[in-house]
């Protein structure tokens, strides 16, 4: 991407997997101290948006489902800006339009939502307007990453992006080849379990070689508090004619 930079931020068990309340007790009694090495890392980062996949809002911030007796297909996909109070977004993908929310507060910044004009209806629309929550479009079904991103940039003039989970929503822009810079916070732990949510998982079929064409750099590894490892990658990738390696 030359207008954005994408920034891949995740916290992880040893095997990968990324729901922290199964990861096994840290040795290190002392723990991370007052800033964990997430929300450290998060911080030097500083984008100006956070990319959020529904599941994850549904299950760690609102449960609430948006319920309505009609459905009206949207007649214009036209952006809208709400109340901007913080400095940084949080957009949610979310196609259809199903969560309630109760305001355009989440996890401490302005929300932003993004839908798909087909999969959504002009009442989710009006709910969000109401609410002065924002709102763009990722295609007709609300899976066009980069017509989203073309929107955050020309509409919001979102610059500096962070993606942060979960794994469906990080597989979708590891298959579109739109990740620029991979930051991996590897916590001294381990989950076990086959099936648990990962860093990466791409919904596609058994054949399917999502990352194919791309390579990563490794920028530093950090042994940090606590058994905590940092790892930097930079994305690299190939055209599929020459192999010509080409860096972000």
């Amino acid at each position: 991407m030359t207008m954005q930079k994408i920034t891949c931020l995740m916290e992880c068990s040893v095997d990968g997997r990324i729901d922290e309340s199964r990861w096994s007790v840290l040795f290190d009694k002392t723990g991370e101290g007052q800033i964990d090495v997430y929300n450290e890392t998060l911080a030097s980062i500083n984008p100006e948006v956070c990319l959020i996949g529904r599941s994850a809002v549904f299950r760690h911030h609102c449960n609430k489902k948006f319920c309505n007796s009609s459905f009206t297909k949207i007649n214009k996909a036209k952006p809208f800006l709400g109340i901007r109070k913080h400095g940084r977004i949080a957009a949610v993908f979310d196609p259809k339009g199903t969560i309630a929310y109760e305001n355009n507060n989440i996890f401490g910044n302005d929300l932003l939502v993004v839908l798909g004009y087909d999969s959504a209806s002009e009442e989710y629309l009006e709910f969000l307007r109401q609410k002065e929550i924002s709102y763009t479009f990722a295609g007709a079904d609300g899976y066009q990453l980069k017509e989203a991103l073309s929107s955050l940039y020309s509409d919001f003039g979102l610059k500096n992006v962070l993606l942060c989970g979960g794994g469906v929503l990080n597989g979708s822009f590891l298959k579109q080849s739109l990740i620029d810079e991979l930051y991996i916070v590897l916590y001294p732990g381990l989950d076990g379990l086959s099936g648990v949510s990962s860093i990466f998982e791409y919904k596609g079929n058994s054949d399917e070689l999502p990352c194919k064409g791309q390579s990563l750099e490794l920028i530093s590894c950090e042994a940090l508090r606590a058994g905590v490892v940092r790892l930097r990658y930079r994305f690299h990738y190939y055209t599929l004619e020459n192999q010509t390696k080409t860096g972000n």
